[in-house]
């Protein structure tokens, strides 16, 4: 099959040629990738470091193909599936990988699996024409759903659907949402407004609002009188950064009174400094949370479908012309997703 690449990390040592498909394991699935997210974790796993001074991240096996986020169609199952998927079933991955007996699984917090790893990190991922994935962690999409939509789900729509979960985001309430015009952004004030909250996305981006926003502010010195004078001063309820350490501040300034902050990126960097005299005169809950769980990739699912979430592409590519694709996550000009297709 053709594939993008690399034996050694770095964005410049990345190769679009063929490499083999191994034969499937009795309990894997085998699909025929359509469209694939491109996400700032591929960009991390192809040079090998975890964001900005970050950590060297373990990836396996070698040479190794990129991609933790796809869709795609099922091409054919494992001797001992018994799964209802047949040929042809439209499908995404949920791209945790996860054994379903350890505490975490059983509690239905796959994404925290003691023996699990992501799928394009410790596994070839999605950057082909196939990729093979246990059979639990497939799930199945409408026929009317796009395909670039679908393809959004598994990374982009769950960590910010879990996010909204664990903020505990109540109808009436207000919402921040930091790097309001990314793909996390763009997802948590569409799933903040089907709550029934106030949403505010920090962006530079007027069209913002297209997606949720009641309230789009630049992040600068009038921020802070921005939040006041739409909360009657009372400040944010929820706070979602998924920047990291250049608006951790900012983002402290502007939470209320048992208010909650919410983190999963760390773009920016990852030395987030917090005054603790802020922290408990205001009561105010800091939680991180990565991706989501197999069911609540489920429930999105529906949700995107039912409510008409939307994503809104920049740039796709062919999977021929994948690297160019990986070249662009940090474009200073982007406005919206990059996918690869493979139609």
């Amino acid at each position: 099959m053709k594939a993008l690449f690399y034996s050694i990390p770095g964005i410049e040592n990345l190769t679009f040629a063929d490499y083999p498909l191994t034969d499937l394991s009795d309990d894997e699935i085998l699909i025929e990738t359509k469209c694939m997210g491109v996400n700032p974790i591929d960009y991390y796993t192809i040079t090998g470091i975890h964001g900005i001074n970050g950590p060297k991240m373990n990836i396996s096996p070698y040479p190794h193909i990129p991609g933790t986020e796809v869709a795609g169609v099922v091409k054919r199952k494992g001797e001992k599936v018994k799964s209802k998927f047949v040929e042809g079933d439209r499908v995404i991955v949920y791209n945790r990988l996860f054994d379903g007996v350890c505490k975490y699984c059983r509690n239905s917090m796959e994404m925290h699996c003691i023996n699990g790893g992501m799928i394009g990190l410790v596994t070839n991922g999605a950057f082909a024409e196939y990729i093979k994935v246990p059979h639990q962690n497939i799930i199945q999409i409408p026929d009317e759903m796009s395909w670039e939509k679908a393809s959004a789900l598994p990374i982009a729509g769950l960590t910010a659907f879990n996010a909204i979960e664990e903020s505990g985001l109540k109808p009436g309430e207000s919402l921040l949402v930091f790097g309001g015009s990314g793909n996390t952004g763009l997802f948590c004030s569409q799933i903040g407004k089907n709550v029934g909250c106030i949403t505010i996305s920090i962006s530079s981006k007027p069209w913002v609002k297209d997606f949720g926003a009641d309230f789009v502010f630049n992040n600068n010195a009038s921020l802070k009188d921005n939040i006041s004078d739409v909360t009657n001063g009372s400040m944010m309820d929820v706070v979602i950064n998924s920047l990291g350490e250049q608006t951790w501040s900012q983002g402290m300034n502007v939470v209320g009174k048992l208010g909650r902050i919410i983190t999963f990126g760390v773009l920016t960097g990852g030395n987030l400094i917090t005054d603790g005299r802020l922290l408990y005169n205001n009561q105010i809950t800091i939680k991180g949370i990565t991706g989501g769980s197999i069911e609540g990739l489920g429930r999105l699912t529906e949700l995107a479908n039912r409510e008409n979430v939307k994503t809104k592409v920049w740039r796709r590519f062919s999977l021929e012309d994948s690297k160019k694709a990986v070249e662009k996550i940090f474009d200073k000009n982007r406005e919206g997703r990059i996918i690869i297709e493979n139609y």
